[in-house]
């Protein structure tokens, strides 16, 4: 291990560990409770206390272990919902300063997987990590993202590593990264098999098919694949189907039709969501009790409602959401900020998308809403110009095969994520993002040094 690891590494840990937890007890001191919570966090403290009220009581059994609600997974269940019961009188704190502790984590394996590819990158990328406003703002909030993004980063620290080693070894961070990610959410499922089609044919075109080579793929598929049978398995014991997630009904029909509609002829989303309720109990009456039979139902509606869309409509919404995710800044999602009086995106008025998203940004009821927005999308901006600079800085370097997962990577997130945009929902791609700002930041400032340097001259 060199001397800039032993140093940098702890250092960005811990400076990103401090920044975090100072961020998160400000909210919670000036704040309480509600400093820590988004949208969605008062379900998942309603889950963990239950599970650590059943615990309690010795209630908890069999398949219930896996968690009782459909929509947490397995890993999430008993991550929060420990905090829960060993320190209740801390919780939700307790489980926000945990987050810290991973996102720092996070930090550390940006760093890691930044010097695998290139020294010079290493510490602007580990910085920017730990200074990142998207990975802060989301630490200090009780969702399962945070830890959801660490083993997602300590994934493509296995897999910066490993396309120039292919050892065991790095395999095997690569399949421990995905394994902990699906404990947390299901949608990295389909990219564990992309991913490994990725690592095996550009091995096999650097250097042919060796045991080696068996060997390491064979971990990255065999590690996660127990990971994803145990939520199959949760969801066969409570429900009696093997399903990964009984959320994709719901989803499309509640969110995904009710954007691209509004993308097309302006209709509020609240509308057509209400509409599509309607249809669903029109055609099978009142709701199932099970969530798989109601995942169906809701499925079958939404896909047809789609397919009356049209795909001009269903591609228009999917690159809106592209945009909105990869631009929105954090800032938004702060809890200072999310309560200021002001018309929510989803709820705003606009002739077109671009007009709604112009009348958002621009024509808030709040000037201090109006600022904090507009002053964080030119921090967004200015970082994409970076990390586009930072590919083009890897390209030139010979790194096609990392680039290419990096892009896939992105392009996989806001293909899932569809015309759902929140900063929330951008927070799986930080790590590659920071990586690749770190070697834009490395670019600029060589640039910057080569001017100097030229100006310093003496002229003839």
């Amino acid at each position: 291990m060199t001397r800039s690891l032993r140093v940098s590494a702890p250092a960005i840990f811990l400076g990103a560990l401090a920044i975090r937890w100072i961020y998160s007890l400000a909210l919670y001191l000036s704040m309480g409770e509600p400093g820590l919570m988004g949208p969605d966090s008062n379900a998942y403290v309603m889950v963990a206390r239950n599970f650590a009220a059943g615990i309690e009581g010795g209630t908890i059994s069999g398949w219930a272990w896996l968690g009782t609600h459909p929509i947490v997974m397995p890993m999430f269940n008993w991550f929060i919902g420990l905090h829960a019961w060993l320190t209740p009188g801390l919780f939700p704190l307790n489980y926000v300063l945990t987050q810290g502790l991973t996102d720092a984590g996070t930090c550390a394996l940006i760093f890691g997987a930044a010097r695998a590819i290139d020294r010079d990158i290493a510490i602007p990328a580990g910085m920017l990590a730990a200074l990142n406003p998207t990975q802060i703002v989301m630490s200090g909030l009780v969702y399962a993202d945070t830890t959801f993004v660490f083993f997602i980063a300590l994934s493509f620290f296995g897999v910066a590593r490993w396309v120039k080693s292919q050892s065991l070894a790095d395999a095997a961070w690569i399949a421990i990264g995905l394994a902990g990610a699906a404990g947390f959410r299901v949608l990295i499922v389909p990219w564990i098999a992309v991913l490994l089609a990725l690592l095996a044919i550009a091995a096999i075109l650097r250097s042919g098919i060796s045991r080696r080579l068996i060997g390491s793929l064979a971990l990255i598929l065999v590690i996660p694949t127990l990971s994803v049978g145990l939520v199959g398995l949760k969801h066969y014991g409570q429900y009696g189907h093997w399903v990964l997630t009984t959320q994709s009904g719901i989803h499309l029909s509640g969110w995904v039709v009710p954007l691209v509609k509004e993308g097309k002829d302006r209709t509020p989303w609240a509308t057509t969501f209400d509409e599509m309720e309607r249809r669903t109990r029109a055609r099978f009456g009142p709701l199932p009790e099970n969530a798989v039979e109601q995942s169906r139902q809701y499925t079958e509606i939404g896909r047809e409602a789609l397919a009356e869309l049209g795909p001009v409509a269903i591609a228009k919404a999917w690159a809106m959401g592209a945009a909105i995710n990869m631009g929105a800044p954090a800032i938004i999602l702060s809890p200072p900020v999310i309560k200021i009086p002001r018309t929510g995106f989803y709820a705003t008025p606009g002739d077109t998308t671009a007009g709604k998203v112009f009348n958002f940004m621009f024509r808030s009821e709040s000037v201090i809403y109006t600022w904090a927005l507009l002053t964080g999308a030119i921090g967004v901006g200015v970082m994409r110009l970076m990390q586009l600079g930072g590919a083009v800085r890897l390209l030139r370097q010979g790194h096609l095969v990392l680039v290419a997962i990096f892009v896939i990577w992105i392009s996989y997130i806001l293909t899932v994520n569809g015309p759902v945009a929140s900063p929330k929902y951008r927070l799986p791609l930080e790590p590659v993002l920071m990586i690749l700002a770190g070697a834009g930041f490395v670019s600029v400032r060589e640039t910057l040094r080569r001017k100097t340097q030229a100006r310093a001259l003496p002229r003839a």
